[in-house]
Order: C-alpha cells, then sequence, then structure tokens
C-alpha cells in the first residue's frame, strides 16, 4: 500500500510542477519531434518513369528515427546471433521549417526534404537529393513514417 501512495505522490507533484510550462511548450512543439519508423518507401525514376515499392523487412523494419528539438538520432538494426540488435547508430542537427514544409539535415544544407504530410501520427517525406538512374536527373523518393513513441 506504500508503494502505491508513494507512486501517487511522486505523480501528483511532478504534474502540478508540470501544469504551467506544459501550457506554454505544448504551442511550441514540432509534431516531427519523436520517435517515427519507416514502413514503406518508393523510389520514382526518372529515366524509365517506373516506381519501386519498397517494405522494410526483418531487422530493416525496426530501425528508428527519433527527431528532439534540434537533432536527429538514427538506430539501424542487423541480425546478430538470431536476433535484431542496434548495429549503427547516426546522430545530425536539423532544421524545420513548418511554412515551406523543408527539412534540412546539417551534413546536406543545400537539398532539402519536402514533408508533404506530417500529423501527430504519421509523416511523408519527398526526398529529391539522389539521381539513384544515373540519368542526370535527382529522382523523387517517399518515404512513409508511423510515430512510435
Amino acid at each position: 500500500m506504500k508503494k502505491i501512495f508513494l507512486s501517487f505522490t511522486v505523480f501528483s507533484v511532478i504534474g502540478s510542477c508540470n501544469t504551467d510550462n506544459d501550457n506554454n511548450n505544448e504551442q511550441e512543439i514540432s509534431p516531427i519531434i519523436g520517435t517515427w519508423n519507416q514502413y514503406k518507401g518508393e523510389e520514382h525514376t526518372s529515366f524509365n518513369n517506373k516506381v519501386k515499392v519498397h517494405y522494410p523487412e526483418g531487422c530493416e523494419s525496426e530501425n528508428t528515427f527519433e527527431f528532439n528539438q534540434t537533432h536527429l538520432n538514427t538506430v539501424g538494426y542487423a541480425l546478430s546471433k538470431g536476433a535484431c540488435v542496434p548495429s549503427e547508430a547516426y546522430n545530425t542537427q536539423y532544421t524545420y521549417d513548418k511554412t515551406s514544409k523543408k527539412l534540412w539535415y546539417k551534413d546536406n544544407n543545400s537539398n532539402a526534404v519536402i514533408v508533404s504530410k506530417l500529423t501527430p501520427t504519421e509523416m511523408v517525406t519527398e526526398d529529391r537529393t539522389e539521381d539513384r538512374d544515373d540519368d542526370g536527373i535527382k529522382d523523387l523518393v517517399i518515404r512513409y513514417f508511423r510515430k512510435i513513441k
């Protein structure tokens, strides 16, 4: 019983301390902030006008993209000893402009990704930063994400 009372007291104190800050910060927090998982990708090549659809499978389907206020942290998963485990991590600064819907990464400031859809649970990006079919024209890659945290 003491544990239940103590837990209740701790949550009550935390809640009462954060009430004022929550109201002020709610307007400032972008819906892009959170942890995302890519569930689909589309590659639209300009050379042959083909669309290649990709659905991440296996360990790749566990990859995460975590946006905080200023940085993007990605974690890639790979199979090791029969289990999917984090195998690579990447961290970079980003800037997101809600008005233009452009997303820039610090290591690629010249090319922005367009966020064509952003809701509290789903994000779709349109990336024209690479020439995937080597025809001299940058191709369109659309990525579909779900928010998991």
